[in-house]
């Protein structure tokens, strides 16, 4: 017995999913220009500011990661994306990190390195999603 069914709806799903993990991209993108931009600290080295990235994640795999360092700070680049590749992922969803081991610790005397750029982040999906 041959049974026709009509699952043309599926491409429209996967294009809104396509859509909306390429928006929580742009969201992570803007993100780390956010931190970089924003950064309350003093920029001796230039690997804290080269540092901020982000990645995607889906379905527990990372989708797409970006740490868009200068050139010149290859090791701020490299941190960030082992400390994302080694370090927790959620199910699904946006990871920033600052992957420098200092980060916290200038964070942590007050100082914007990311807090600022994650909820700057969060906002930003609120806005684009919605609830």
């Amino acid at each position: 017995m041959k049974i026709d069914k009509d699952l043309s709806g599926f491409d429209e799903v996967d294009k809104w999913e396509d859509e909306l993990w390429d928006t929580v991209a742009d969201v992570g993108l803007d993100a780390v220009r956010f931190a970089k931009e924003n950064g309350e600290y003093k920029n001796h080295t230039h690997n804290l500011r080269n540092a901020p990235g982000y990645a995607v994640v889906k379905d527990g795999e990372i989708i797409k990661m970006e740490v868009p360092a200068d050139g010149n700070h290859a090791e701020a680049r490299k941190e960030t994306e082992d400390f994302i590749n080694n370090g927790e992922k959620p199910q699904n969803g946006l990871i920033l990190a600052d992957g420098m081991p200092y980060a916290s610790f200038v964070e942590s005397k007050g100082f914007d390195v990311l807090s600022g750029a994650a909820q700057h982040a969060g906002r930003e999906l609120e806005t684009k999603l919605g609830n």
